[in-house]
C-alpha cells in the first residue's frame, strides 16, 4: 500500500466531507474504500484490488472468516487510525442494544444501519442474526463504517 492520502492522515476532510477518486465515469470510490481493498489484498489471500469488489460481501464473495476479521480490525487501527471492535462492525457505530432484540434485528435497526452504511434496501432486514449480518456486510459497508469512526475523531 502507498499510504494514506494526506486528508486522511490528518484527521481533515475536504469540503465534501471525503476524500474522492474517480474510479469510472459513474460511479466514484472514497479513498478510504480504495485504501481498504488494498488492506484486504494479503488478508484475502488475493492478488489484485480487481478482485474485491466495493459491493462484495467480505464473508459470502470473499470468503473471509473470524480470524480474518480480527486481523482486518487490526489493520484498519493501524492505517486509519480509528478502533473498530469487531462486534462493532455490524452495527454502524450505533449502540447495539438499539438494534436488536432477542438477538434479532429489529425493524427499526435494519433501517438505521440501511441509513447509516447508505446500504440498498433490502439488505438488512428484521429478524436477521449478527452472523446474517457479517454474511451480507460488503466492503463497501466497511469503509462506511471507518468513515463514520473517523468524523466521530474529527
Amino acid at each position: 500500500m502507498t499510504g494514506l492520502p494526506a486528508c486522511l492522515k490528518s484527521g481533515n476532510q475536504e469540503k465534501s466531507g471525503l476524500c474522492w477518486r474517480s474510479v469510472t465515469s459513474h460511479r466514484r470510490i472514497t479513498m478510504v474504500e480504495q485504501n481498504l481493498r488494498e488492506l484486504l489484498l494479503p488478508v484475502l489471500d488475493l492478488d489484485s484490488v480487481d478482485e474485491i469488489g466495493p459491493d462484495s460481501s467480505l464473508v459470502s464473495d470473499l470468503g473471509a472468516d473470524s480470524i480474518d476479521f480480527v486481523e482486518i480490525v487490526y489493520l484498519v487501527e493501524k492505517n486509519f487510525g480509528v478502533v473498530l471492535k469487531t462486534s462493532q462492525i455490524i452495527v454502524a457505530g450505533t449502540d447495539p442494544d438499539d438494534l436488536f432484540a432477542d438477538e434479532r434485528l429489529t425493524v427499526a435497526g435494519a433501517a438505521l444501519i440501511t441509513k447509516n452504511l447508505k446500504a440498498e434496501t433490502g439488505r438488512y432486514r428484521e429478524g436477521m442474526t449478527r452472523v446474517e449480518l457479517f454474511r451480507v456486510l460488503t466492503v463497501r459497508d466497511l469503509a462506511r463504517v471507518i468513515e463514520l469512526k473517523m468524523a466521530e475523531k474529527a
